[in-house]
């Protein structure tokens, strides 16, 4: 399994690092299909699970940092007085991450999936609406309902493009991220209390929902949602995007 990186250095000062898996062997005629993950966790776990299937189907773009985070912002059209730079990340990726992808290995155009867990899912809701021929399907992890007082929610009460009417979304999230999980239940009285009243005012899994059935209807399809039983919001990730990129690879949808 060859892997190629690139360090690149953004306009802003902002240090990426991108990472791509190609199987080995010749491509397919149209080339092999992507999976890109935002995230170098969420992609390393879904490195190791190609790795551990025993074949690689298809290519894996990780997209990431190789110092400072800046998902706040890279992931975000910025809150009311604030700037959000997630038309800058999306240009990132349009215009170095997929072309340089391109070019280091044959990959076909049409099948490109992108991943992202949490702000990453709101990101791809976004890139949706703003550049919705980009990809061909999105697997969205638990995306930041509560961000923005709601921003997910008044951006899917928007029309779709009609290039994004036809692009598959799966959401999901994990069955504790609105409640409390086993483990968190031997914890002191107030915290399981300060824990339980700030997931129930967010509503991950209320308001993931409520999203796909947005999607749904605005698609003219049944909602793709499911919730991941034992997962919380931190194990939600690495528990549905790697085999969201394995189904799509291999010429599946969850």
């Amino acid at each position: 399994m060859p892997l190629d990186y690139l360090d690149h250095f953004s306009p802003l000062g902002r240090h990426y690092r991108l990472t791509l898996a190609t199987p080995d062997g010749p491509a397919p005629a149209a080339g092999w299909p992507l999976a890109c993950v935002l995230d170098e966790p969420q992609f390393q776990a879904a490195l190791a699970a190609l790795q551990g299937s025993g074949d690689l189907p298809g290519a894996l773009l990780g997209v990431g940092y190789a110092q400072q985070n800046w998902r706040e912002q890279d992931y975000t059209p910025g809150a009311p007085g604030e700037a959000g730079r997630a038309d800058d990340f999306m240009a990132l990726l349009r215009d170095v991450a997929l072309p340089w992808a391109h070019a280091r290995a044959p990959l076909d155009a049409q099948r490109r999936l992108l991943c992202g867990h949490s702000l990453g899912g709101l990101f791809a809701l976004l890139l949706l609406y703003r550049l919705p021929g980009l990809f061909q399907a999105m697997a969205v992890s638990s995306p930041s309902v509560w961000w923005g007082e709601g921003c997910l929610a008044r951006l899917l009460a928007q029309p779709l493009p009609r290039e994004a009417l036809a692009v598959p979304v799966a959401i999901t999230v994990g069955e504790h991220e609105q409640g409390l999980g086993p483990e968190e239940r031997t914890l002191p009285p107030d915290v399981q209390a300060q824990r339980l009243e700030r997931r129930r005012e967010r509503r991950m899994v209320d308001g993931a929902r409520e999203l796909a059935q947005a999607l749904a209807r605005q698609q003219d399809a049944e909602p793709r949602f499911r919730i991941l039983p034992h997962c919380t919001h931190g194990t939600a990730g690495p528990t549905a995007l790697p085999q969201a990129c394995l189904d799509w690879l291999r010429g599946r949808q969850s």
